[in-house]
Order: structure tokens, then sequence, then C-alpha cells
């Protein structure tokens, strides 16, 4: 489940923690699952964006707060992207850069097909739940039409 009002801050932290280790001349290899992390969020923010982030009932309320801090996840996202581009490209090895945009571009993939099919299977489980429901309750009402026609005859 994605917590909407923490992504900010996760995109701060994990980007910082990207660029003071790029500026102290870690291995850009060991940072590659620090990069996983920031395109996590990314995908996560981009499912919190579409709605997806929510169940059935959750789809229905919905807050301002909630839209706030997908805004303010996009942009503490997009200035951590730009801040990470000019520090891999001033402190990194030449290619450093080009090679994190692709494994994050498949990293984001991964994740967003993960919480798709996370949305799928809980959408799938709601419905099955809302017709059992509404064929139990079918019967029921059935049942006291039955009844109550039943009792009437008499």
């Amino acid at each position: 489940m994605i917590e909407v009002l923490a992504l900010a801050g996760a995109v701060k932290a994990v980007s910082g923690a990207i660029s003071a280790a790029v500026k102290a001349g870690q291995d850009a290899s060991s940072l590659m699952p620090e990069f996983g992390k920031l395109a996590k969020l990314d995908a996560e923010i981009r499912m919190a964006e579409s709605g997806g982030h929510k169940g059935f009932l959750g789809k229905l309320t919905s807050s301002e707060e909630e839209g706030f801090a997908i805004a303010q996840a996009k942009l503490a996202h997009r200035q951590a992207v730009d801040e990470l581009r000019s520090v891999c490209q001033l402190y990194g090895p030449p290619d450093m850069w080009t090679t994190v945009l692709r494994e994050q571009a498949a990293a984001r993939v991964r994740h967003a097909n993960a919480l798709k099919a996370e949305a799928d299977k809980r959408n799938k489980i709601m419905w099955f739940i809302s017709m059992a429901f509404g064929a139990v309750l079918f019967f029921a009402l059935s049942g006291l039409v039955i009844l109550g026609a039943s009792t009437l005859n008499k």
C-alpha cells in the first residue's frame, strides 16, 4: 500500500543519500540499489497520481491533502532528479547518468507492474465479495418475498 503523505520525504531522503555518496566518490554499481529505490518511489508517485493506489471504497473518499501531497512528491522527485543529474555528471564516471536512467526505467516498469498486479488482485477480491454479498442478499430477499406471499394466501 502506498503511503501518499510520506512520498516527498522519502524522495528527499533517498536523493540526499545518493548525492552524498556520489560526491564522496562511491562506486556507481554500489549505488544502483539506491537509484532503484528512487525509481520505485517514482512508480508509486505515478500510481498515486492515477488513483490506482486506492481500493474500491477508498476511491470514494479523496482529500485535498492527499492531492497536495502527491503534487509535493512529484515536485520533490523532479528536483531530486535534476540535482542527481548534475551531481552524477560532475562527480561520477562519464557514463554513470545514462546507466542510471536505463536501470531506473527498468526498475520503474517492474515496480509499476507489481503495483498494478496488486491493485488488480485487490479489485478482483472486492468484485468476488460484492458478487457473493449480492447473491446472498438476492436469495434472502427472494425468500422473504416467497414467505410473505405464502402468509398472504392463508
